[in-house]
């Protein structure tokens, strides 16, 4: 029996409804599965071991077992230390890089590609980064990332990234805009680079942290210090006459400054070498170094220091052995860092020098 044309129509259409729905069945059950996962995801955030909402977007419950995911609590950017370190933190940079008209807004926002983070360790460590030029592609600013990640980690004597589990920064954590670990490498070059700002003291945040076991997802609160007491990294902050005399008496610092300089020129010129800049001829150490040499009267090995230096970790070696040299000839240990010297802090370089006026000033040493 012929089959009208009708009857055909109506049985494919049938056919295709029924394709249709299974086609829709599946798709709503896993939509379903992921809403799921998500409201699973959302449920243990917003337990009673976390009684705050934390969105990590539904991205951030789709996670394999055994892995974790932190995000911050946001109490804590309420908090009120951390708002005022994210602003000592943005003006400094804003200082820092003033001279190339560049200004940060947000720390998340504007670092995690690493454009300002190249410029901030150039100006810092007065290097040039070769990267490429700006990416658009995450692939491509994640490897602009990792260079300058792995420059600032040699600067500061950390692992590469990767050679070391306890690393508070990261390349992922950095791109991610994660504001956790940009706090901790803006304040470890602040701490490094001896930063002319006193950083608030114990800022702690909380995070959450959400892991998968055997399907479900436990979270927990775990505390975070950025920074600790300023003692922890030297910084006792005490003042002496050096804060004086710069706050309140700068024509007697032009006095300590030219009786300093005549000092050192007395003994400089036995090797036909003379300070003119105080300010900017000791930052290499070599003078420290061949000063200490001459007021001890003993040669100093070539291969002890570098003569000519160029590199900044150069220097800093410089300034420390002639910091060791000091205390070999009986004098305290010097307030300042190695850094504060080489970074061209004219207070530090003078507690340095003063130190050694005050043993040698009456020496009867021609």
């Amino acid at each position: 029996m012929a089959t009208s044309p009708n009857t055909s129509t109506l049985s494919k259409k049938k056919d295709e409804s029924f394709l249709e729905k299974i086609g829709t069945l599946g798709r709503k059950k896993k939509t379903k599965e992921a809403l799921e996962l998500q409201e699973e995801g959302k449920n243990a955030i917003e337990s009673p071991t976390s009684p705050t909402t934390a969105d990590v977007g539904p991205e951030g419950y789709f996670l394999e077992e055994n892995e974790e995911r932190s995000i911050i609590d946001p109490t804590s950017r309420d908090d009120p230390k951390v708002r005022e370190l994210i602003k000592l933190l943005l003006e400094w940079i804003n200082d820092v890089l003033a001279d190339d008209r560049i200004i940060v807004k947000d720390i998340e926002e504007d670092l995690f590609d690493g454009q300002i983070l190249q410029k901030l360790i150039e100006k810092l460590a007065k290097i040039k980064v070769e990267v490429p030029e700006v990416s658009q592609s995450e692939q491509g600013q994640k490897q602009k990332l990792r260079v300058i990640l792995e420059v600032i980690n040699n600067i500061l004597n950390l692992p590469q990234l990767g050679t070391w589990n306890q690393q508070k920064w990261s390349v992922d954590s950095v791109h991610s805009k994660n504001l956790v670990a940009i706090l901790h490498l803006l304040v470890a070059l602040v701490r490094h680079f001896r930063a002319p700002i006193r950083l608030p003291e114990n800022v702690q945040v909380f995070l959450v942290v959400v892991q998968k076991r055997e399907g479900m997802l436990q979270p927990r609160k775990v505390a975070e210090d950025i920074t600790g007491t300023n003692e922890d990294v030297g910084g006792k902050f005490e003042r002496d006459a050096f804060d004086t005399l710069f706050d309140h008496a700068p024509d007697k610092l032009n006095l300590v400054k030219k009786t300093l300089v005549t000092f050192v020129n007395k003994q400089l010129m036995k090797v036909n070498l003379e300070v003119q800049d105080i300010h900017s001829q000791f930052h290499d150490g070599v003078y420290l170094v061949l000063l200490m040499g001459l007021l001890e009267g003993y040669f100093v090995p070539l291969h002890s220091f570098h003569l000519t230096p160029t590199e900044f970790d150069q220097k800093v070696h410089n300034v420390g052995f002639a910091f060791e040299l000091m205390q070999d000839a009986g004098l305290p240990k010097p307030k300042s860092r190695a850094e504060d010297v080489v970074n061209l802090d004219l207070k530090c370089t003078l507690r340095v020098l003063y130190n050694i006026f005050t043993k040698y000033k009456d020496s009867t040493v021609a």
